[in-house]
């Protein structure tokens, strides 16, 4: 198939937004010369402009109204591809793949809202009842004369991680991320699991991230700790994923970046399943998914997760 451009609609959530890159930078893999646009939410592209697969960013500006949305499809309609690829498949996503000048139009057999109606071209469904989101991601690959199989990690295009803490330039950190949508979702032990890794890993230096706030008083003035939660761009922090040693997550939409880039990470999930939501490939031996049968998260203990990023540490 001679593809010369294509127009990816992914406009949410961070997380899905992601896998959707993973699949843009399979497509970059088959076809290097292809002009890749990607349709995201005004809130998400900031993670997008920083993939260097993706040519063209549309932006949906979801508090745009109705005459934002109208501004948008006229956007869609500038320009016309051989393929757009409705990986969101909801009403809306509809009605920007009704806008586009395109003869192959892409959806999923699972469209919500009616909006596979806008797609000549329906994908089918991974035969696993639960697959992953990646999973179905990847049965867009056929649509296109390629395989369902994913491609190389993701080409953020980020600076350094020497601008943002320069004493992890020679010490690559073990990254945790404390953080999640939700309390239900975030694992209790972060505090603990920093000490016994400082205490075990001589010379080892961790990292805590997130896009608020959350203190360390008890772990300040600790050699080789780092708190740069509240502090850091988006940019920074993908910095930070793509140095580390071993990252350390709840369910967060970092976490898939970590993923994204192949970095050796420990997902721990509470309520959610890691069968559809976890660090992918989850057969991969550098991803570690956890899944906690209690409220009270009693059976992940921090030995086990510590014995964890000693493993993958190692590798």
């Amino acid at each position: 198939m001679e593809l010369k451009s294509i127009l990816v609609i992914r406009p949410s959530s961070l997380g899905n937004v992601v896998h959707a890159l993973m699949i843009v930078q399979t497509i970059r893999d088959h076809f290097p010369e292809l002009e890749i646009d990607f349709l995201v939410r005004d809130r998400f592209a900031p993670i997008v402009e920083l993939c260097g697969s993706v040519d063209n960013i549309i932006q949906f500006e979801r508090k745009g109204g109705l005459f934002g949305f109208w501004r948008l499809l006229k956007k869609i309609r500038e320009k016309r591809y051989d393929a757009v690829l409705d990986i969101q498949a909801q009403f809306r996503t509809g009605l920007m793949v009704l806008a586009a000048k395109s003869p192959l139009k892409i959806g999923r057999r699972d469209a919500r809202e009616g909006s596979g109606i806008a797609c000549n071209h329906i994908i089918d469904l991974p035969k696993n009842p639960h697959p992953h989101q990646v999973d179905t991601f990847l049965q867009f690959l056929p649509a296109l004369g390629k395989p369902a199989q994913l491609g190389s990690p993701v080409d953020f295009q980020v600076p350094g991680v020497a601008t943002i803490v320069p004493e992890l330039a020679s010490n690559p950190p073990i990254l945790l991320l404390p953080h999640s949508r939700g309390k239900e979702k975030e694992w209790p032990y972060f505090r603990e699991l920093t000490h016994r890794i400082l205490e075990s890993m001589p010379g080892q230096s961790v990292v805590w991230d997130s896009h608020i706030p959350i203190p360390s008083l008890e772990l300040e003035g600790i050699t080789g700790f780092f708190n740069t939660t509240g502090k850091t761009s988006i940019p920074e922090m993908i910095s930070l994923v793509k140095a580390a040693r071993v990252v350390v997550a709840n369910d967060t939409g970092p976490m898939h970046i970590a993923a994204a880039t192949a970095r050796p990470t420990i997902a721990i999930f509470g309520p959610t399943r890691f069968e559809k939501y976890g660090a992918y490939p989850l057969d991969n031996p550098r991803n570690r998914n956890i899944q906690s049968q209690e409220k009270d998260w009693s059976d992940v203990t921090v030995d086990r997760i510590l014995a964890l990023v000693q493993e993958l540490a190692a590798l």
